[in-house]
């Protein structure tokens, strides 16, 4: 897989990262489409969905399991009332 003709490639089991998104990001996008997010320091872009966290440093995109769901599905609910 690649994205802008970048390699993808599978973060290790052991990685974790934490990502910041802002609300009005959330508000702007349907539920299928990748966020925005290339604010996070020694990041050169980021790309969430309910399936995966794409986060690419230099020319490598890497992958990482989907954000929870449960703090996910909290954050449509705040931002809907």
């Amino acid at each position: 897989m690649k994205i802008e003709g970048l390699p993808v490639i599978d973060a290790d089991e052991g990685d974790e990262i934490t990502v910041a998104v802002r609300a009005n990001d959330l508000q702007q996008i349907q539920s299928s489409t990748p966020l925005p997010s290339p604010c996070v320091a020694k990041i050169d872009d980021a790309r969430v969905t309910k399936n995966e966290t794409l986060v690419r440093r230099g020319k490598k995109w890497f992958r990482y399991d989907a954000p929870d769901k449960q703090l996910f599905k909290q954050l449509w609910k705040t931002l809907a009332s």
